[in-house]
Order: C-alpha cells, then sequence, then structure tokens
C-alpha cells in the first residue's frame, strides 16, 4: 500500500488508495488512515498542512482522507437544467434590417415558426451553403418569405426585439448592430450584441447572440437573402437551453404601451396643464416616434 502512495507522490498513473478500500476489510481500514492521505494531500497542496497560529491545520481539522476526496476530481453537474417555463409558441420575433438610413425587411416571426434548419433552400445556393444547412450544430433558422437583397458597400445593420405573449413583456436581444464580418466563400454575414440580461442575474453577463444572413449571388453584385440564423453558441445549443436563456432576459415593459394602446408611457404629470404635455401623453407622439425606430409598428 505505501508503494501506491509513493508512486502516486511521484506522479506515476497507477490505482490509488481508494482502489486499495475495495480489496478487503482489513486493507480499508488500512487505506483511511489518515497519514497515508496526508502525503498525497502534501504532495498536492502543501500548505494543507501547515498551521496558522494555534489552530489546526486544515487538514488535521477536516481529515486528510476527506479532504483530497473531496476536491481532488472535478465534479460533474449533479443537477439538469430545469424545464423552461417559457415555449417557442410564447414568443414572437420583430426582425428590422436597414441598408443605410432605408429598412429593406422588416417582419414578425412567430416562435412557432422557429426551426433548426432550412429544408426548402433556392437554388443555385453554393455547396459551401449546402454543407452549413446540412449540418447537425444547433442553430434557429427563419427562412425569409419574401427574398431581398442587399449590398455591403452600404451599412448593413439588424435589431431584433422579442415579444412574450404571455406576459406581454419585450426584451432586446439585439439593438441595431452592424453586420461587420462577411464570410464571403461561406455566404453568410454576421452581426452580434451582447444581451440585456435581468438585474435580478447580477452574476452572468457578456453572452452574445448572433444573427446571420444566408445570402446567394443576385443580380448586379448585390447578394440576395434568403434565410436568418439565430444562435446563442456561448451559452445555448438546444431548445430548452434557449429558452432558459431568454427567460432571464431583461423584459421591459416601456414598450408594452405600444401593444397595449395606452396613452401614458412616460413619467410626465398626469394634471399637467400646458399643452406640450398633453401631446408628449398621447399615443399619437410615441407612436410617431417609435415607428421611426422600430419600422414593424407600420403594419
Amino acid at each position: 500500500m505505501m508503494n501506491v502512495v509513493q508512486r502516486r507522490s511521484r506522479g506515476e498513473d497507477t490505482s490509488d488508495l481508494a482502489a486499495c478500500m475495495c480489496v478487503s476489510k482489513s486493507w480499508r481500514q488500512l487505506a483511511k488512515d489518515d497519514y497515508l492521505w496526508k502525503r498525497l494531500c502534501a504532495q498536492r497542496w502543501p500548505s494543507t498542512c501547515h498551521s496558522q497560529g494555534s489552530s489546526l491545520a486544515i487538514g488535521e481539522s477536516r481529515g486528510y482522507h476527506k479532504l483530497f476526496t473531496s476536491f481532488s476530481q472535478k465534479r460533474q453537474r449533479s443537477r439538469p437544467m430545469p424545464a423552461p417555463k417559457l415555449t417557442f409558441d410564447d414568443l414572437e420575433f420583430y426582425v428590422d434590417i436597414w441598408e443605410g438610413t432605408s429598412s429593406v425587411y422588416s417582419a414578425v416571426v412567430n416562435g412557432a415558426l422557429v426551426r433548426t434548419q432550412i429544408f426548402d433552400p433556392p437554388a443555385g445556393i453554393w455547396e459551401s451553403m449546402q454543407v452549413h444547412l446540412q449540418s447537425q450544430a444547433y442553430k434557429m433558422a427563419v427562412p425569409v418569405s419574401s427574398q431581398f437583397e442587399v449590398c455591403f458597400s452600404e451599412d448593413i445593420h439588424v435589431s431584433l426585439l422579442v415579444r412574450r405573449r404571455d406576459q406581454d413583456r419585450v426584451a432586446c436581444i439585439i439593438g441595431k448592430s452592424g453586420f461587420d464580418y462577411v464570410d464571403g466563400p461561406g455566404y453568410r454575414a454576421h452581426a452580434y450584441d451582447y444581451l440585456q440580461i435581468s438585474p435580478l442575474y447580477p452574476f452572468v453577463s457578456e453572452i452574445r447572440a448572433w444573427i446571420a444572413l444566408l445570402l446567394v449571388d443576385g443580380k448586379c453584385g448585390r447578394m440576395e437573402v434568403f434565410g436568418i440564423e439565430l444562435d446563442f453558441t456561448d451559452a445555448a445549443n438546444n431548445d430548452n437551453e434557449v429558452l432558459c436563456l431568454l427567460e432571464i432576459l431583461d423584459w421591459n415593459l416601456k414598450i408594452q404601451c405600444f401593444f397595449l394602446g395606452f396613452k401614458k408611457s412616460a413619467k410626465v404629470a398626469s394634471n399637467s396643464a400646458t399643452a406640450e404635455k398633453k401631446w408628449l401623453t398621447t399615443r399619437g407622439f410615441w407612436k410617431r416616434k417609435i415607428m421611426l425606430q422600430i419600422p414593424f409598428f407600420q403594419k
């Protein structure tokens, strides 16, 4: 048994003391001796054998056997991810794409229509795009019902909002980000933004949402968009993980008033007597203001 400890202390790949404990009852009692485990702890964490003042060393107080077996191996996730409360049927995605200052695409996509694959791509796509569409990597894909063209010599940017129909709340996934990376051989253009997480989760941050335009050659040097992909490869790689991630977004109530037709959406005194402040609280003013930023409200 001492040979086992000596070989472990030299870093050789051999059975540890835990295996010796399975041989017999007498071996089990011997293998549980803290003197043997202290040598392993001293080799891995020398500081655990040192005392501070009148207090015992951490290994002495906890037991070196318990200390080593508790922290020598990485623990696997013991509990599965909880089932999400959201479903894709509860969601609506609001996609707006601009070329310069002109809106070239604006659509409301029901969450139930989001698929992991585009099954009917147009004719004429390149082999690299075919390989990408047939890959098993998780992605949320939406076919574009009315294809549109873009020219990447112009400033192309996108915004993406999501609405919870069960609570009538809105969150921002991508806030007017540019397609700064164009994969020419792959016929994809990529944009990303960092998710706005609820303040209830202060230790969750820096999670990126990626959106990609799926392209095919168009006319006069322009590219035709036939699909849009969304993924959260940094954090979520299946439906349940995506839904759990969307649950912790900062769901904002301020835009709710535009869906419900509320007359007041700003903190303006309700008893104001001036015509200007009355105009600021009307539905017409705020509807015109938000239409400039989010074209889907024009529909």
